[in-house]
């Protein structure tokens, strides 16, 4: 799977693919787990979301 380097930092994790199979490892519970000292080194950067709207403020689809 294609995750960035820095979400792998961040979400430790011990499932792997393997011929487009996920196996969810040897280790007990959901799996999830987060490092929150490393979470830190990338910070929250907003993006812009384009919201589509009519001319009177009415939600549009995109």
């Amino acid at each position: 799977m294609g995750y960035s380097e820095q979400m792998l930092d961040v979400f430790p994790h011990s499932w792997t693919f393997d011929n487009g199979y996920m196996h969810p490892g040897d280790k007990p519970g959901l799996g999830i787990e987060f490092d929150e000292k490393l979470a830190a080194k990338y910070p929250y950067d907003p993006a812009y979301l384009p919201v589509a709207r009519l001319e009177d403020g009415t939600l549009w689809n995109w």
